[in-house]
């Protein structure tokens, strides 16, 4: 029998009243697991971003996985750092004593080692991702902002690492604020910020110092960092990944889970090697600042620099770039050589994808070195690499100053 559009819409009213389909039924019938999913949008979210997200198969090997691995040591380093709030106080007068007791303590000892020594793979695992979206050229055409969003979180990386220095209140965490004091000084700052070195020697002056390093350590950077990575992995997705030129190409695709596995295979064995380093090699508080009475380095005529103790290794090249502009130029203060070098590095990066000429990616290992195409980007990279190992170097043969 037919029915007209009136008695349709009338039809299909009765039956949304009296349906089993509705969401109470729905929950009731398919368990409570699926209604608290459903409830808060779980299975939707899991559905479009990972199991309905097909990637191609090829990108499910180690080098196309280093970026997640890299994603959950970041994971690993926010989650310690919360925890490790609940027992640092940012006081200029304790602070290093309170990381030298955790440091002595059985229990804290592994969670503050991995915080430390995980900042050291994240570091490298930086380096490498950046690399191989170089090579891979993975920014042309369209993804450009991709390589940015990239260059953006590198920046942020590195400034949780400079900020998280600090918080361990040794001498070299002091030579953080001793630093940003001449960076004020020198660009005539110093009475809008109200930020001198030298007054850093006075604890009750340094404490709101260290409170706002620790401010941006703990919640501004973070919350940076989380935007950062959602929006690069949001223009994943929109864009498309990039394509392993050294594997043939099958045209297989896999959902995106299967790519979180990968991560997971290869990110175990990497990152269980730094969670076995925290348990069996204990780092070195180092000595006290020079602002504390216990400090060896008490009433100190220099600053940290100049009684030789340098930056860890994933910011050496800050300390190294001061003392090169300084021998090598004269210039004072020295700490125009991390401000240039900062610049150079940053401007080298951000202009690599609009000097490489081609707009698709290479399809071979002839086409991702061809200099004639990609001359003047590999000339950006190397100059960002000269910069960073020429601190590195300069560093190691000649810290003191």
């Amino acid at each position: 029998m037919a029915i007209d559009a009136g008695e349709g819409i009338g039809y299909v009213a009765i039956m949304s009243e009296e349906s089993p389909s509705s969401p109470a039924d729905s929950d009731a019938s398919s368990g409570s697991g699926h209604g608290w999913r459903e409830q808060f949008g779980v299975t939707s979210l899991l559905n479009t971003m990972v199991r309905g997200y097909l990637i191609p198969h090829e990108t499910n090997t180690f080098w196309y996985t280093l970026g997640g691995v890299l994603g959950i040591s970041l994971a690993l380093e926010l989650v310690t750092g919360a925890i490790l709030v609940f027992v640092y106080t940012p006081d200029a007068a304790t602070a290093y004593q309170t990381t030298k007791s955790l440091l002595e303590s059985g229990w804290w000892a592994p969670v503050l080692n991995f915080h430390f020594y995980n900042s050291y793979l994240i570091f490298g695992l930086v380096m490498i991702h950046m690399m191989r979206v170089f090579v891979s050229a993975a920014y042309r055409g369209a993804k450009k902002g991709l390589w940015t969003i990239g260059v953006a979180l590198a920046g942020v990386v590195f400034a949780l690492s400079v900020t998280g220095e600090t918080l361990h209140w040794d001498e070299r965490g002091f030579a953080v604020p001793w630093h940003v004091g001449e960076f004020f000084e020198a660009v005539g700052l110093a009475g809008v910020f109200d930020y001198s070195h030298k007054s850093l020697l006075d604890v009750a002056f340094a404490t709101p110092k260290l409170i706002q390093l620790y401010a941006l350590h703990i919640v501004i950077l973070p919350a940076l960092l989380l935007l950062l990575v959602v929006l690069h992995y949001y223009l994943i997705k929109k864009k498309g990944i990039s394509l392993p030129f050294w594997h043939k190409i099958g045209g297989r695709k896999d959902p995106f889970s299967t790519h979180m596995k990968a991560w997971a295979m290869y990110g175990t064995p990497i990152v269980g090697a730094v969670v076995v380093l925290a348990f069996v090699w204990n780092r070195d508080p180092g000595p006290a600042p020079q602002n504390l009475p216990i400090s060896p380095y008490f009433g100190a005529e220099h600053g940290p620099g100049g009684l030789g103790v340098t930056s860890t290794f994933p910011i050496s090249w800050t300390h190294g770039m001061n003392r090169f502009v300084s021998i090598v130029f004269n210039m004072e203060p020295d700490i125009w050589g991390t401000v240039i070098a900062m610049v150079v590095m940053t401007l080298a990066l951000l202009l690599i994808p609009l000097v490489d000429r081609p707009r698709t990616e290479p399809r071979s290992w002839k086409e991702a070195f061809d200099l004639r195409t990609r001359g003047w980007a590999f000339l950006l990279i190397a100059a960002f690499w000269a910069t960073m190992i020429t601190g590195i170097v300069v560093n190691q043969v000649s810290p003191v100053g």
